[in-house]
């Protein structure tokens, strides 16, 4: 399975920058991001995304993307993933998705 959905997501993970992850997620936003991608890669189970802190605004999706859960960057950007039980956090990707079910 595929830990991240996008490259851009697993290159702002990994702190490589480029003109692709800067249209992505701003660049002042990577490192935020990064240690919340990090945080969610080494989380064991799903419930224990509920123990996120607040501001990371951890949800469930709805209708068609259900079994697609977000947590927010900032007031404009999120980070989406499914998950899996065997391996976690999979198809991760980093966006602005305004216009989607959220």
């Amino acid at each position: 399975m595929e830990r991240f959905g996008r490259d851009q997501a697993r290159l702002i993970w990994e702190g490589r920058q480029s003109k692709s992850t800067r249209r992505t997620l701003p660049q002042d936003l990577h490192e935020k991001a990064a240690m919340r991608i990090d945080q969610l890669l080494n989380t064991a189970t799903l419930g224990d995304c509920s123990n996120f802190p607040p501001g990371w605004r951890f949800k469930e999706l709805h209708g068609k993307l259900r079994g697609t859960y977000q947590i927010r960057i900032d007031g404009r950007y999120r980070i989406r993933f499914r998950w899996d039980p065997t391996c976690g956090a999979i198809d991760i990707d980093v966006g602005e998705f305004h216009g989607e079910d959220d």
